[in-house]
């Protein structure tokens, strides 16, 4: 079974992290490679200080 993906480079802690194919990230990836795209534990802390901040 073959898998397709990307190696891209997070934007906030600069790893290198795979986006797979079937995946909203890979899709938009595929669309724009220079778009800025963030890990999945980055993308969740930054939701998270994102409520923090709405409820303040």
């Amino acid at each position: 079974m073959c898998v397709i993906f990307y190696e891209v480079i997070c934007l906030c802690c600069k790893q290198v992290f795979r986006v797979y194919e079937g995946t909203e990230k890979y899709n938009k990836f595929k669309k724009n490679r220079n778009g800025k795209y963030c890990c999945d534990d980055c993308s969740h802390k930054i939701k998270i200080e994102a409520m923090k901040n709405f409820f303040r």
